[in-house]
């Protein structure tokens, strides 16, 4: 009896020790907003491709593979797969710069090495006979891709809001100066290089420069990111150069909004930290008070009595 109640302290234990790890580790990503994007990102695709070729062997190695697959996609059409890998991936900035067809040859090789994977594993614990287990690796593969890219498309939208009060704080500040909207995003994009946010200016103005109109070049900006904050600050850009407002002002009301919000997101993160710590410390206090009273526990279960 007495091994028994320390086992269940000890199991009551490694649970509140896991249940406290996944609290840290849920704060840590609310807090860091998952860690920043380590691969940078550019919308434009040769680009994209050169960085990956020269950064990852396994890039290297499984690029032919794909590329060749990539014809056999584009003969048989696939366009709702096309359609489901293409939104994350743009929002992803592109990584690997692959297009469309690749991208789908892609969900289509890990497709067939998660279905080979099952089959075996199913093939060796469960028998032969439920080997068709093994058709779960088709859906599994495309899962695995847009999973993959949501992931990098949040890190890569924390990684934009992080730097946007700054960024509108430089703006405003060189265009109550007198300097032009079109230096001032100059100067932002030289302060962010190699950073998403000044990547994602960096294409506005290479498209500018290419002759796409100023509001068109900003509207692909918000289409592409899908962040709220990013189509506010296209909307007042449109709309001063489309209404004449003052596009200081608003820029500034703006980043005192998202000021606001950021202040209101860490604290909403600090409440959250005593439900989490709660579930794990009731299960250390329950595993101490059975180390402490499990000898008198069990005296009571073998005699009836406390005392010897």
């Amino acid at each position: 009896m007495a091994i028994l109640l320390q086992c269940l302290a000890a199991g009551l234990f490694g649970v509140a020790v896991v249940l406290l790890l996944f609290a840290a580790m849920r704060l840590v990503q609310k807090t860091t907003g998952m860690g920043a994007s380590a691969t940078l990102t550019s919308m434009r695709r040769t680009e994209m491709r050169q960085r990956a070729l020269h950064s990852s062997l396994v890039f290297r190695f499984t690029l032919p593979i794909v590329a060749a697959l990539a014809g056999t996609v584009n003969r048989l059409g696939l366009e709702p797969l096309r359609q489901y890998v293409r939104e994350p991936y743009i929002r992803a900035g592109y990584p690997g710069g692959l297009d469309d067809d690749e991208l789908v040859a892609t969900g289509a090789l890990l497709s067939v090495l998660f279905t080979i994977g099952i089959g075996f594993l199913s093939a060796s614990f469960f028998g032969v006979a439920l080997v068709w287990l093994a058709l779960l690796g088709v859906p599994l593969g495309f899962m695995a891709v847009v999973a993959h890219l949501k992931s990098a498309a949040r890190e890569r939208e924390v990684e934009i809001m992080r730097a946007m009060p700054y960024a509108l704080d430089l703006l405003v500040l060189m265009l109550r100066s007198g300097t032009s909207l079109r230096i001032a995003l100059g100067r932002v994009i030289d302060d962010y290089q190699g950073h998403a946010l000044g990547i994602e200016l960096g294409q506005v103005i290479a498209e500018i420069d290419v002759g796409s109109p100023r509001t068109e070049a900003f509207r692909k900006m918000a289409d592409r990111l899908k962040i709220p904050d990013i189509t506010s600050l296209v909307d007042a850009i449109v709309q001063s150069e489309e209404l004449g407002w003052p596009l200081a002002d608003t820029l500034e009301r703006l980043a005192d909004r998202i000021n606001a919000e950021r202040v209101l997101n860490a604290q909403a993160t600090a409440g959250a930290a005593g439900v989490y710590v709660m579930l794990p410390s009731t299960l250390v206090l329950m595993s101490a008070v059975l180390l402490l009273f499990a000898p008198f526990i069990v005296r009571y279960l073998v005699t009836g009595t406390l005392v010897d």
